[in-house]
């Protein structure tokens, strides 16, 4: 497997040697080894064992989408595999669906990540207070693989899984869950059928449950407070499904389903949030579009208000969550006193692969402090203003010096290991440079690698940058 790889690899390296010199004059690394760009796009969206194609120079090649060392990728039928990439270590297994669920009363959840001690260099900061749910991600990767925590290099130091923060649910007991971070109440249970987005906002509006008829759709930011970044051995769910109840949908749920010509049916979690996206989709520029979260895929995007649209709901109660309460500090950081994260003020307009944006936040020294880390991905979703598109950043407040820029998170992205999820502060681009997404959007990128070798991903036709920037932030004091 590893010589046809290489083979593919090296016949690519002269049509992109222009790309690659212009990559180093810019002090940016060229692409890196492993299994070739079509070998990982055949197999996004796509399910552990499933039948995929990719072509190479000698012909198309046929394989099956497995999760090895490298990352989840198409594998060429004939071949043999090593044990998956994230297997858990010995002792460790993944919670099976229905077992914490099974239980008469109501318990109380406590998913303070286990990690085992960090080395010297990485001890610093493991434990984090903001006022954030955790993601859940408590294991490292490096560009292609799954690492031990405590053996990674020192170039992917800094990553989510190296530092924790509260995450506490509690299960009602009866059809609802409390989130005891941000104080709101969740409804448990998964709304199996896709409404408009007025039908879904209809339904939330006429709920009674854990006897309150106080319930709404979530905003965006509160939808994304329960996304789950754990990563599975099986396919990537990203909601915690020890307390909340989600299934991929059937054949009949999607019945007519707009999505379904650029979806599969496992990327088709969708779940509307009240957010409307202030700017234009070039797709439908004349219609308004919400913000969703899909929870099978794990990304951020914006989808029409009107029209044949229909997505899941998960209704919500409680005072609104995820409003920041910004104050200048006058030292080049601003400090949110509802989330208590301190910020960089400025990004310093660099683009930098994602070892490369660990890297400078580890060693960021800015307002006497040493301790500044990359935003994990539920971090950095909170510095979104929705009020904003141009950037998608109260400006106020901060400066952003490239206006389309998209930012890095330390996260990496569910089942994937070679790749990290990021924020379109600015329009989430189409390949032809339309915003396809909407500014505030959330995807993934791959960590590193040369961007010119990637096509159009997606039915939008996405585009690739692999360069994005960062903008560091603290526990505030």
């Amino acid at each position: 497997m590893k010589t046809l790889w290489i083979g593919f690899i090296v016949s690519t390296l002269v049509s992109a040697s222009v790309v690659a010199a212009q990559f180093q004059q810019d002090g940016r690394r060229p692409p890196a080894g492993g299994p070739p760009v079509e070998a990982i796009e055949a197999c996004e969206g796509q399910q552990m064992g499933a039948s995929c194609t990719f072509p190479a120079p000698h012909g198309r090649i046929e394989g099956s989408c497995r999760r090895v060392p490298e990352g989840f990728v198409c594998v060429p039928n004939g071949r043999r595999f090593g044990p998956p990439a994230d297997r858990p270590s010995a002792g460790e297994r993944e919670p099976q669906r229905g077992e914490v669920r099974q239980r008469i009363e109501p318990t109380v959840i406590q998913l303070e990540p286990s990690r085992p001690p960090l080395s010297p260099s990485m001890r610093r900061g493991v434990q984090v207070t903001g006022r954030v749910p955790d993601s859940g991600q408590t294991v490292c990767f490096s560009n292609r693989q799954r690492l031990n925590c405590t053996d990674t290099p020192q170039r992917f130091s800094g990553q989510d899984g190296h530092y924790s923060a509260r995450q506490d649910y509690r299960d009602n007991g009866d059809g609802s869950v409390s989130d005891l971070v941000t104080g709101l109440r969740w409804q448990q249970a998964h709304n199996a059928q896709r409404l408009s987005y007025a039908d879904a906002q209809a339904a939330c509006s006429r709920l009674e449950l854990a006897g309150s008829r106080e319930w709404r759709l979530p905003t965006i930011t509160e939808l994304f407070s329960i996304s789950d970044w754990r990563i599975h051995e099986a396919r990537q769910l990203y909601i915690d499904d020890r307390i909340f109840d989600f299934a991929e949908p059937g054949q009949e749920v999607l019945l007519n389903d707009p999505y379904r010509a650029t979806h599969t049916t496992s990327m088709m979690g969708q779940t509307w949030s009240s957010t409307e996206y202030v700017g234009e989709i070039a797709l439908s520029p004349a219609t308004r579009h919400l913000f969703f979260f899909n929870f099978l895929d794990g990304r951020i995007k914006a989808a029409s208000k009107r029209g044949q649209t229909r997505l899941f709901y998960r209704c919500v109660s409680g005072e609104l969550w995820g409003d920041n309460l910004w104050q200048k500090n006058r030292d080049g950081t601003v400090s949110d006193a509802a989330l208590e994260l301190m910020w960089q003020q400025r990004d310093d307009g660099q683009p930098r692969d994602w070892s490369q944006a660990l890297a400078y936040c580890e060693g960021l020294n800015l307002a006497g402090h040493n301790d500044w880390r990359l935003p994990n991905i539920k971090e950095l979703q909170t510095l979104v203003d929705y009020r904003y598109s141009d950037p998608a950043i109260d400006p106020r407040f901060f400066k952003q010096q490239d206006k389309a820029g998209w930012f890095w998170s330390s996260t990496t992205h569910g089942e994937n290991p070679a790749m990290a999820s990021y924020i379109c502060f600015g329009p989430c681009t189409s390949v032809d440079g339309e915003d396809v997404h909407g500014a505030g959007a959330q995807r993934s990128d791959p960590k590193t690698g040369n961007p010119a070798r990637w096509r159009a991903r997606g039915g939008q036709r996405d585009e690739t940058r692999i360069f994005n920037y960062a903008r560091c932030v603290r526990d505030a004091d």
